[in-house]
């Protein structure tokens, strides 16, 4: 693609596409830039950023924005939802039928619009975060609880 837009095929751009193309995640452009700058020393942030925005911009790849600092990148162009974890930003791929197809036809119906791609992200808490943070809330509620009642019994002499 960045051939065919006439731009020069460096050996950094052809690192950061071949990157692009072996990763099964879904990276920031820091990490993109960390995993390369071992191996090619020469490469720099700004020239990962620009490549990463061309490549956007020519819909090789797709940004990934929830936040400020949290931009990644989808290398996949398969159909699929990512479901992205508020707390520790994970991404996974579901690639299981969503209704998307249901949905586009009920929004055609009811407005009259034809879309013609779906990009569709699921917001939330991974399993294991979602874990973590029940485990956070119970032991916030015990710690209410002995601040709140601090003469608890323990023992059948304390009773006496």
């Amino acid at each position: 693609m960045l051939k065919r837009a006439g731009l020069r095929l460096t050996p950094q751009r052809m690192a950061i596409c071949a990157y692009l193309a072996h990763t099964e995640r879904h990276p920031s452009a820091y990490q993109v830039y960390e995993e390369l700058a071992a191996t090619h020393p020469g490469i720099s942030r700004a020239t990962v950023y620009n490549t990463l925005n061309t490549l956007r911009e020519l819909g090789a790849i797709v940004e990934l924005s929830f936040g400020s600092d949290h931009t990644h990148y989808e290398t996949n162009t398969q159909p699929h939802v990512n479901l992205i974890c508020l707390r520790c930003h994970k991404i996974i791929d579901y690639y299981g039928d969503p209704g998307v197809d249901a949905l586009m036809e009920r929004v055609r119906q009811e407005t009259g619009f034809q879309s013609v791609a779906v990009k569709l992200d699921l917001v939330g808490f991974c399993e294991e975060c979602r874990l973590q943070r029940l485990d956070e809330i119970r032991a916030m509620l015990k710690t209410a609880a002995q601040d709140k009642f601090p003469q608890t019994r323990n023992s059948k002499e304390e009773i006496v």
